[in-house]
């Protein structure tokens, strides 16, 4: 691999940029710090050897204008004789011609006139050339005193804080290292098991799904959010080939029917009546197939959640009603009664086409299915703070067995009557759409279905 290649695969890694970022950024901020460490202790140093210096030098002139030049020269004599910083500190007294009258150093190149700010200067001290630090102040009586420090120690001390800088410098490019390290690794093995789920899912193992970690993080909501679109993607794909076989095995028989009643018809000697006959069954079976793609073109729009944008809150009492008073007219006329409970006033947000749809949807299947003298029942409460819309019929029910089937397309649970088992599907659908529960309660005698809709805050 050259370097172009190289450069261009960690370019492209986002995982290997944000370790780098933090890791630059790591490196910074502890070398700044530890340049402001330094800084300060530097500058904490230098202003004790000037606190040192300048208060030896005031002490030193005290005992002047106590007693004179004679009392100035015993006491820099004793403070050279008592041990106490006897190596580093520098004394010296010059007359006003610039001679030496007391003190431990020889070749001061202090410049005339003084001044009053410490500097550091190269002189000898006691046979030996060293740096110090000093300051000089001109007595009444003309003569010069010069007090300083030796900053042997200071440079010391500051190479010690070099060195100790430069370690702690190394051991934070080591840490911020390893911890970028380990960084990367962490988010790499994170995103490559996100990577090889889709993978596998793009391979056609739609069940496949991302480990949901124990930690609630970042990337367990994304997990979760991964986990629930795969979710829907699985039951969408399912969907589509029940449809596809649904719609295959539906529509072939129709078809079938049509081809074998026109065949006969199209013979020479078929009769005016025949072609008639022939030509009106094919019709209504060709209207029943566009019952059919009327259906599911309406689950599918449902589905896709393009009616949820005319959404508004409606009365979903008075809907119920009026779906109610329409069926109850024709269930008379079969011997059927259709009945309501309702308190009114119960409001919801939602399609009011869709949500009476799905209402006659389900009255005209239970009114299908429970036969002649059909008892249906229609109730509509409120239930902690939710609406509960049940339509309960005295027919043969639905079998346990059967009911996790019930919504799908073209099923009808084996139950006789007509129909392409598509009206509960569209109920599911218009359900869904209006983020609301369908439930199959069980009954010891008949079908009982329940819709269980969020309530809207305005009722």
């Amino acid at each position: 691999m050259n370097w172009r290649n190289l450069w261009h695969l960690t370019s492209d890694s986002v995982a290997l940029r944000l370790t780098l970022y933090a890791g630059m950024l790591a490196v910074v901020t502890s070398m700044l710090l530890l340049s402001i460490f330094y800084v300060q202790t530097a500058s904490v140093l230098e202003a004790q050897f000037s606190r040192q210096v300048t208060a030896t030098a005031q002490r030193l002139m005290a005992h002047f204008e106590q007693g004179g030049r004679d009392a100035l020269i015993r006491e820099i004599a004793l403070e050279l004789t008592d041990q106490v910083n006897a190596e580093t500190e520098v004394l010296m007294l010059m007359d006003e011609k610039g001679e030496k009258l007391a003190g431990n150093a020889l070749g001061w190149p202090f410049p005339d006139p003084l001044g009053d700010t410490g500097e550091i200067h190269h002189v000898e001290l006691n046979g030996h050339p060293v740096e110090a630090y000093s300051v000089a102040r001109r007595l009444p009586d003309g003569s010069r005193l010069i007090v300083g420090q030796d900053i042997r120690d200071l440079h010391q001390m500051t190479q010690r804080l070099n060195r100790l800088l430069l370690l702690a410098g190394a051991f934070v490019l080591l840490v911020t290292g390893l911890g970028a390290f380990l960084f990367r690794r962490a988010l790499q093995q994170r995103v490559e098991v996100i990577r090889r789920t889709a993978a596998q899912v793009s391979d056609g193992l739609l069940n496949e799904r991302v480990p949901v970690s124990r930690s609630q993080d970042e990337f367990a909501l994304l997990t979760h959010d991964i986990n629930h679109m795969l979710d829907r993607i699985e039951r969408l794909m399912t969907g589509v080939r029940h449809v596809s076989d649904s719609v295959a095995h539906n529509l072939r028989t129709p078809v079938a029917r049509i081809l074998l009643t026109l065949r006969p018809a199209l013979r020479p000697d078929s009769t005016q009546a025949e072609l008639r006959q022939a030509a009106e069954f094919a019709a209504s079976q060709l209207e029943g197939l566009g019952k059919i793609m009327e259906k599911l073109l309406q689950i599918a729009e449902l589905e896709s959640g393009m009616r949820r944008t005319v959404f508004s809150y409606v009365d979903f009492g008075a809907i119920v009603r009026d779906v109610v008073d329409l069926y109850s007219a024709f269930a008379e006329d079969s011997g059927s009664t259709v009945t309501l409970e309702e308190p009114g006033g119960i409001i919801v947000e939602g399609d009011r086409d869709l949500l009476a749809s799905a209402v006659a949807n389900l009255i005209d299947n239970a009114l299908k299915y429970a036969g002649e003298t059909a008892v249906v029942n229609v109730t509509l409460t409120s239930r902690s703070g939710r609406a509960i819309l049940t339509v309960a019929d005295n027919g043969p029910g639905i079998p346990e067995d059967k009911r996790g089937k019930i919504g799908q397309r073209f099923y009808r649970a084996g139950r006789t009557g007509e129909g392409y088992g598509l009206g509960l599907a569209s109920v599911v659908a218009i359900v869904r759409l209006h983020s609301a529960e369908f439930r199959i309660l069980p009954s010891a005698k008949g079908a009982v279905i329940e819709l269980d809709f969020p309530r809207s805050c305005l009722s």
